[in-house]
Order: structure tokens, then sequence, then C-alpha cells
């Protein structure tokens, strides 16, 4: 019965102790909280869809220069396919990227590229 004691005092101390280092059973910082969260939010960066459709284009064709959204930068990029019968029909390579980066896009989410 003292053994079964003395087990159990220690069982008790070793989870108070790692769970006040923060590597308790459950994993780190239990008695951290929570991790912070960014007080800006990606989406809340993202443009709202009606400003998108109002400056973007109305239609695409293949060979057009356009700008592209790409990880929240507007790159350069080059309408290499259309199909018109698409949710998304305007096939666009990004100049500098690789093709495995190549995507689709609806009119509306690419703008016209500026001229000099």
């Amino acid at each position: 019965m003292i053994f079964r004691t003395g087990a159990f005092t220690v069982a008790i101390l070793w989870a108070a102790s790692a769970a006040a280092q923060g590597m308790g059973p459950q994993g780190p910082g239990l008695l951290q909280g929570l991790p912070p969260v960014s007080a800006v939010p990606k989406d809340a960066l993202k443009e709202p869809e009606d400003q998108m459709r109002a400056k973007g284009l109305t239609s695409c064709k293949e060979g057009d220069r356009v700008l592209a959204s790409h990880e929240g930068r507007w790159i350069p990029a080059l309408v290499i396919a259309v199909d018109p019968e698409a949710k998304y029909p305007c096939k666009v390579h990004l100049l500098g990227r690789p093709p495995s980066l190549d995507a689709s896009f609806a009119a509306w989410m690419l703008r016209p590229e500026p001229t000099n």
C-alpha cells in the first residue's frame, strides 16, 4: 500500500512538473495558453469581390498580357489558352515563373497590364 501511494505521488509530481514546463501529455504549452493569433488575418487583406469585378477585365483572349494575383501580389502574366465553357476560362502563365504555376482565372479576376 505504501508503494502504491508513493508511486501515485511521484506520478502526480511528474505530471505537475511536466505541465509547468509546457511538456504535458497533450503536447507543449498546456500552461502557456493558445498560440498568438495574427492581428491582420490574410483574408482581411483581400479585395472584396465587387471591387475586383469593377477593376477586372470583362473578357480575355489568347496572347493578352495581364496582371494576375498570386500570393497576394499582382504579377505580369500571359493568357495562354481560353476555354469559354469553363468556370475559369482564362489560363495564364505567370511571367518569370515555372509552368507548374500556370492557373485558370475568370476574366474579372485579371487586370489589364499597364502600358508605359
